[in-house]
């Protein structure tokens, strides 16, 4: 058992025998919300992929698929310089694991990156940014 799960147990076996040594209702219903409020806190530091999306577009730095199991991917926000990677889980759809895949190849070439971004419906989409096609160059003429 982690550090942070073994902390967190031990704040809510304390509080519940304080809470049991006093028969309020006010006090064992304040006591569940505390406890169902705080587990948050250690699953957060312990880095398990998180299952709800972030809004707005998302750099894709890595990604692991597990087929008909999940798509883990590891986001950052190039909105912040200083924003720390976050790891999250995507259900498995054939759909999403193939559009990943098409923006992947597309910027394989090291000009651009694959980007996210959470539809309408919540679901996930996945394009190449930047890079894009350089303007073709024109062949050279011999001069003799």
């Amino acid at each position: 058992m982690t550090l942070s799960l073994l902390l967190w147990l031990a704040f809510v076996v304390a509080t519940a025998t304080v809470v049991a040594t006093n028969p309020r209702l006010r006090q064992a219903v304040a006591f569940a919300v505390i406890a169902a409020a705080t587990i948050a806190i250690p699953l957060a530091a312990l880095s398990y992929p998180s299952p709800w999306l972030p809004t707005g577009q998302q750099t894709v730095l890595g990604v692991r698929v597990d087929v008909d199991k999940a798509i883990y991917v590891m986001l950052g926000d190039p909105s912040s310089s200083g924003g720390e990677p976050r790891l999250f889980v995507l259900p498995y759809s054939e759909q999403t694991a193939q559009q990943l895949q098409a923006a992947q190849d597309g910027a394989a070439d090291g000009e651009g990156a694959v980007v996210m971004t959470q539809g309408e419906d919540g679901s996930p989409g996945f394009a190449e940014e930047g890079g894009g096609s350089s303007p073709p160059k024109n062949a050279e003429v011999p001069l003799l």
